[in-house]
């Protein structure tokens, strides 16, 4: 890696020009170059949303393929009294020229619905309305007809006559395509025109549409402002103009990658990925914040040290931590892409991508800009002023009072376990729009006038060929649709037995007494021979074994919609042996998608934090000790989020399933970056206290200004008009705040004591060739476990003609030469005698290690040294972690003692 660190900073032009390649390429994936037309695109389709394998998706697919596409719009137009010659005028224009847009197959109104009547001729199909009439006496017939007929009565027509429904039906074409075609927008432009009645639009395909507008609205008005907000606290923060320009290009830069890849994947955005470029401005922020606060950090500490030198050691300090934290994020939504939601899946592997070309841009495009500018000339210290005062109380009351601050965590987890319980899942897709949106007031009125906007169906199976042509079958389907309709959340139904009875009535010179179904199974098969049409196939299939029976509920909460159905699936218990049925629909497919994303969400959060423990424990060199105390305070985070859930009543849907596993991500980025830096600072000052207080200034500082950053982001999608987007906003900041009291509190409370070593130390520590084969101490270790003990202790390096030791001092520590020479050597009268000259492998004072006595010789440092300090501490911690090491270590000393014991005795 040292290499690396030398190449980016060393060669800082070339590795910009191939930044600015890849950022080139990627913009030319994301835009026309020719147009500047954007190339990505929203799809709101709701088949990406439950899994390929999912029975309920299956099943509905097949019956879409069996009746048709149940996919269509609503006009709705309401009037004091329709059957005027005027208003009825008024709605078969508006019936033809929406059959005249582009892409509609046909539209179903007052002024086309065909009745089945008999007539002196005959059985005759035919409009109600050939000619719109101008009697009243005639206007009132027609209307009692229509409010007479099973199956447009309370569908095409409200039960107090004063509302009617306009019902399109399309070409077949995907969600993506009919946005794209302005379909949507010309059906709204025509129904608007009308002119003295009241207009509702609504439908499926035009929530659809006004979902991706609103969601596009948002990214437009959004991103710039969470970048000027981002950019405000890095002032604030950073207070110089490289410390707000280059994370904010850092983090842009990481979006045009990560867009570039979606785009050239061709891939749209669907529902949840949209979610993916404000997020991504808002997390990747704190990679770059990390890199430039460390270069300040190095340039206080080094003065006077050349620009690329200065990048080149901030760089090596700060690229572990944001190396491993990038990892653990990703690891998090590496989870989400294992969901088997087709939709939360996407967003995983975006994201992952996302935080990968963050964290790679951080340590690549930073570093290599700040390269090619002169050191910074004035530097505020980190060392004093309010912030550093705060994190020395802070953490001198974390050390203090560490007990009482676990002991309060465990009572919040235990609320947040009692708050979770209570969590809903699931949402209503319309109440994510503003009560004033258009969309969702017309969505409302159709519901409230029509009894019931949220149609699903009811598919009845039997065995045999034409089995539903069999009477004794039809009155089970009539027995059922009448149990259905006395249900109060039940508007009316519809079903091939309506049709049958109206047939039949026709063929008897339209006589009342024959509105009901045929007595055999032959004359029922004729009549519906006769009275085929293209609404019926809609309600049975060709061979006569599948019957469709719609259903139009007034209910859109979706905790009612499954009191509802389980209570229709109970009852279709009830049906006769020989009967299935199955309850299908997109209501229905919304509520299967509330159970996926329970089960997602429960399967993402034990996958991550699986992944994150996993690395936390290689990272941490085989210590699950350590690596569990690191995700502690992160799984409490995710507690708390569950548990606001349950208090706030927000439910868990798809989109505020993304925050547990994106905050998981964050939060374990701080506390990697406290334990990297308590560690760094425990060696340095063999003080805890200390170095507690040392890590809190210097990582609470960005950790503290990211938050802020984060948080601020995060609000901003509070001021979107999409209730889904405000939840988001709202509580990603709650969780990242809390997120952050955490690792201030808790996080320093659990590592006191600790001693962190980590796999980056191991591979990034130098201690020369073949430490364990050239240092007696380390003999018959490995090279990972010689560095270990390194890192358990402390290296240090000592300059030419310094005393190391003096006779008679007292010491309990022992050193290990790494490299460089010292000399032994006591004074005596005749002068100083030279006892021994010491270099690589030789150990130092080991005596003092285990008995408290004065030194015997004077040790002077002859040549620049290298030297490992290690004390009774940390052997003490290194049996406690590495017994088997340490155990290694007190044998190659007890070994050094009896040889020097040995000599001693041959001289005396």
């Amino acid at each position: 890696m040292d290499r690396v660190f030398r190449f980016v900073t060393g060669h800082p032009l070339w590795v910009l020009l191939a930044l600015v390649g890849i950022t080139a390429v990627a913009l030319l994936q994301i835009a026309d170059p020719e147009t500047g037309e954007i190339r990505l695109e929203i799809d709101p389709s709701e088949n990406r949303l439950l899994p390929e394998d999912d029975e309920g998706r299956k099943f509905y697919d097949y019956i879409r393929l069996a009746f048709g596409n149940d996919e269509t719009m609503i006009v709705a137009v309401r009037a004091d009294d329709l059957f005027t010659t005027e208003v009825l005028s008024t709605i078969r224009a508006l019936t033809e020229k929406l059959g005249e847009v582009e892409g509609v197959h046909h539209v179903t109104s007052l002024t086309n619905a065909v009745d089945m009547l008999g007539t002196e001729y005959g059985f005759d199909v035919s409009p109600f309305i050939d000619e719109i009439p101008t009697d009243p006496a005639e206007l009132a017939r027609l209307r009692e007809r229509l409010l007479d007929n099973p199956i447009y009565a309370g569908s095409l027509l409200s039960r107090d006559a004063k509302t009617t429904a306009l019902v399109i039906q399309f070409l077949n074409f995907s969600d993506r395509e009919f946005i794209n075609s302005g379909t949507d927008d010309r059906i709204v432009e025509i129904a608007n025109s009308a002119r003295g009645v009241e207009v509702f639009v609504t439908g499926g395909p035009h929530i659809k549409v006004a979902q991706v507008r609103y969601q596009q609205d948002d990214l437009r008005r959004s991103l710039p402002i969470i970048l000027a907000a981002l950019g405000l606290v890095l002032g604030l923060s950073f207070r110089t103009v490289r410390g707000v320009v280059l994370p904010l290009l850092s983090i842009v830069v990481a979006l045009i990658w990560t867009m570039g890849i979606a785009a050239a994947m061709d891939e749209p955005l669907n529902l949840v990925t949209s979610l993916v470029p404000a997020l991504m401005l808002i997390l990747g922020l704190s990679y770059a914040v990390h890199v430039v606060s460390e270069y300040y950090d190095v340039a206080r500490e080094k003065p006077g040290v050349s620009s690329r030198e200065l990048n080149y050691q901030a760089l090596r300090l700060v690229a572990q931590p944001v190396t491993l934290t990038a990892i653990t994020t990703a690891a998090g939504f590496l989870a989400l892409g294992l969901s088997p939601i087709g939709a939360i899946g996407e967003f995983g592997m975006l994201a992952l991508v996302g935080v990968i070309a963050s964290a790679l841009v951080s340590l690549t495009l930073v570093p290599v800009v700040l390269s090619l500018l002169p050191p910074p000339r004035r530097l505020r210290s980190n060392s004093s002023g309010p912030f550093a005062r705060a994190a020395a109380v802070l953490g001198d009351f974390d050390l203090t009072h560490s007990r009482g601050i676990r002991i309060a965590y465990v009572g919040v987890f235990l609320l947040a376990c009692y708050f979770s319980t209570q969590l809903e899942v699931g949402g209503n897709s319309i109440k994510t729009f503003p009560e004033s949106a258009p969309v969702r007031s017309d969505f409302e009125a159709v519901n409230r006038y029509l009894d019931g906007a949220n149609p699903f169906n009811i598919v009845l199976k039997a065995d045999g060929r034409r089995a539903f042509h069999d009477p004794a079958n039809l009155r089970v389907m009539e027995k059922f649709q009448a149990w259905l309709v006395s249900q109060p959340e039940i508007g009316g139904t519809t079903s091939m037995v309506d049709f049958v009875k109206l047939i039949n009535r026709g063929f008897h010179e339209n006589d009342a007494e024959y509105l009901r179904i045929p007595k055999s199974k032959r004359l029922t098969s004729q009549l519906l021979f006769f009275g085929s049409s293209d609404d019926l196939e809609g309600f049975v299939d060709a061979r006569g074994q599948l019957a469709n029976i719609n259903v139009r509920a007034n209910v859109i909460d979706r905790a009612k919609m499954i009191e509802l159905v389980e209570r229709i699936e109970a009852r279709i218990v009830e049906l006769p042996e020989h009967l299935t049925a199955t309850v299908t629909g997109n209501p229905i497919l919304k509520n299967r998608l509330a159970n996926s994303i329970a089960i997602g969400q429960a399967s993402s959060m034990i996958y991550a934090l699986g992944f994150i423990y996993v690395i936390l424990v290689i990272n941490f060199l085989g210590n699950p000790h350590t690596a569990l105390i690191a995700l502690l305070p992160n799984a409490l985070v995710i507690a708390v989020f569950f548990g606001a859930l349950g208090a706030s009543g927000v439910s868990l849907n798809l989109a505020t399933s993304v925050i547990g596993p994106m905050a998981l991500g964050v939060a374990i980025d701080d506390t990697i970056h406290y334990f990297v830096r308590f560690t760094q600072d425990a060696k340095a000052f063999a003080d805890e206290r200390r170095a507690t207080a040392s890590a809190l200034v210097h990582v609470g500082r960005p950790v503290t200004y990211t938050t802020i950053a984060i948080c601020t982001g995060f609000l901003i999608l509070t001021t979107s008009d999409l209730l889904s987007q405000i939840q988001v906003g709202a509580l990603g900041a709650f969780t990242l705040a809390f997120a952050w009291l955490v690792d201030v509190t808790l996080t320093p409370a659990l590592c006191a004591g600790l001693r962190v070593v980590t796999l980056w130390d191991t591979l990034s520590l130098d201690l020369g060739k073949e430490p364990q084969l050239t240092i007696d101490m380390f003999m018959g270790l490995t090279k990972t476990q010689c560095r270990v003990v390194a890192q358990m202790a402390t290296l240090r390096q000592v300059n030419a003609g310094q005393r190391l030791m003096r006779t008679g001092d007292e010491g309990q520590e022992v050193y290990v030469i790494i490299d460089g020479t010292l000399e032994a050597s006591v004074e005596r009268p005749e002068g100083r005698m030279l006892l021994r000259t010491m270099r690589r492998g030789d150990v130092i004072g080991e005596v003092g290690l285990f008995y408290r006595s004065g030194r015997s010789a004077d040790i002077d440092v002859v040549e620049d040294s290298v030297l490992l300090r290690l004390t009774q501490n940390n052997m003490e911690r290194l049996t406690r972690r590495y017994p088997r090491t340490a155990a290694r270590i007190f044998r190659n000393l007890g070994t050094t003692l009896a040889g020097r014991l040995v000599d001693t005795t041959r001289r005396l």
